[in-house]
This record gives structure tokens, sequence and C-alpha cells, in this order.
């Protein structure tokens, strides 16, 4: 994909596919997760909760892999690898993102309702890329 279609697949909202996390477990094996994520042209951005596995996974080694695809044909696709930053805050800029990456999958009417049951929820996982491969028609 050219970095214009790039983007769009990435950012595209009807529907918003789900990214997977891949992070390196303590014993060496690997750990996947699906997850929501916004893409801000240069790295992918995810809202968790820094005591989840796969997150503590990140803080011990960053190095990540980051995958996105479409269920249907022609099965778009974007794999990506790169090192994680994890930042665990209240501050306004960590509340903006985390309504940014909701509006993604949520009906604008419906987000802060949303956030508000996750208010323990207040972690950034930020995902710089090294590599990024891709395919796919049309985007």
């Amino acid at each position: 994909m050219s970095p214009a279609e790039l983007l769009r697949f990435l950012d595209r909202t009807q529907p918003a596919l789900v990214g997977v996390v891949g992070t390196v477990r303590k014993n060496g094996s690997p750990h996947v997760v699906p997850v929501w994520y916004r893409w801000d042209g240069e790295a992918v951005l995810v809202w968790t909760d820094e005591g989840r596995g796969w997150v503590r996974n990140a803080v011990r080694d960053p190095r990540v892999a980051f995958s996105v695809q479409e269920p249907e044909a022609p099965y778009a696709a974007v794999v990506m690898h790169g090192e994680a930053e994890v930042r665990t805050s209240g501050d306004p800029e960590t509340e903006a993102e985390i309504r940014r990456i909701t509006a993604r999958y949520i009906e604008e009417a419906q987000v802060d309702e949303y956030i508000a049951g996750w208010a323990e929820l207040r972690t950034i996982l930020t995902i710089r890329p090294s590599s990024i491969n891709s395919w796919g028609r049309g985007y």
C-alpha cells in the first residue's frame, strides 16, 4: 500500500478493524491479543490497563508486532514490527487519546458513557514501527 492507502486502511471506521498486538512472554513464547487502536500516521496507540499480561510483557521487553487484517476478500492487511512504550496518566492528553481511540469503535453519543465504564483504564501503549509491510487493493 502507498502511504495514503495505508492511512485510509488503518484509519477506517465503517467498520473499524481490530488490531492484534504480539508481545514476548518471560519464557520467550509469543502472546497475542486483539485490541482497539488508533494510527496517528507514525505510531499505533492502544488504550489499555498497565496490569494486563501483554502490557507487562511490553514493559519488560518492548519488542512487539502489530497487525490489522480484513476478514473478507481481498484480505488486505498490515503487519508492523517495532518497539512499544507504556504510559499511564490521568492527564488531559491521555484522556483525549482515550476518547479518540474509543470514537473509532463506538457511536459518538455513547463514547462518554463507555469510557466512564472503564475509569480504571488510563494507560496508552504506543507502538513505534521500525518496519511496516502491507498488501491490499483499493485503499
